[in-house]
């Protein structure tokens, strides 16, 4: 049962989350027996969630059979944080640099395969492609994947795909991860990438990378109707979103 004020969700994953509150909230550390009995789950069914959060990295388990917090729980803080003070950094840049662009501006970070989108900033165009905070998209295919992916070895890169065929979301979309490799060199050679109707037909976005201290962190695109987008028009976002991506790798500690 759901607690009061709480919408009902999948049951398991409920009680995943509740054993995980429980053991984070506990002052001692609980046995299997004590979260059964202290959040009315059968034992079978606790045992079952531990041991696939232990699995998971999100709780771990001593000897005496006591369980805490996982080490995967304070990665996914620090991914948190980290997407955090990065959303930040890219709102502060964007108003100091591009305030009122027409474009759209996205920000997104490399999740295996894909990129996720952690910010967005809308253009004042009244036809735009609208991006949610979260969505993932393949990252072979977007500006902010490539541009990110530019930024990596080469063999990082094919290991990231080894194990995955591309998908193609259009017909324009790369194929294969020798395309694509062929494509990072492209990228890396002109300065910024391009999503040339590849994620969405109709639809253009310039990018560049990200850089913190430990590396590159992040990527940055303008998003555009592709009827908008001439060669000067191209030219004149490459230059600005590099600027922003440069100035936004300052302002998060890296080295010019």
């Amino acid at each position: 049962m759901a607690k009061a004020g709480r919408p009902d969700g999948v049951p398991s994953v409920v009680r995943a989350v509740r054993i995980l509150e429980a053991v984070g909230n506990a002052v001692r550390p609980p046995t299997l027996g004590e979260l059964a009995r202290s959040l009315g789950i059968p034992k079978s069914t606790t045992h079952d969630l531990c041991a696939t959060l232990v699995q998971e990295r999100l709780l771990s388990r001593s000897a005496d059979g006591r369980f805490r917090l996982g080490v995967r729980v304070l990665e996914l803080y620090r991914a948190y944080d980290a997407a955090s003070d990065l959303s930040a950094a890219f709102a502060e840049v964007c108003e100091e640099l591009l305030p009122r662009h027409e474009e759209t501006l996205v920000l997104s970070v490399l999740d295996g395969p894909e990129v996720v989108y952690v910010a967005c900033r809308n253009g004042t165009q009244p036809i735009a492609v609208n991006y949610r905070i979260g969505l993932r998209l393949p990252a072979h295919c977007t500006a902010t994947g490539k541009a990110i992916l530019s930024a990596l070895p080469e063999q990082q890169v094919r290991q990231l795909f080894a194990c995955a065929e591309l998908p193609r979301p259009t017909r324009r979309s790369v194929g294969s991860v020798d395309e694509l490799v062929e494509e990072l060199v492209r990228t890396r050679q002109r300065g910024y990438s391009v999503d040339d109707e590849e994620t969405v037909e109709g639809m253009c976005c310039v990018g560049a990378p990200v850089y913190t201290r430990s590396g590159v962190s992040a990527g940055v695109a303008f998003s555009t109707v592709k009827a908008r987008l001439t060669p000067s028009r191209l030219e004149e976002l490459a230059r600005q979103v590099t600027g922003l991506a440069r100035r936004l790798s300052e302002r998060l500690g890296a080295r010019p």
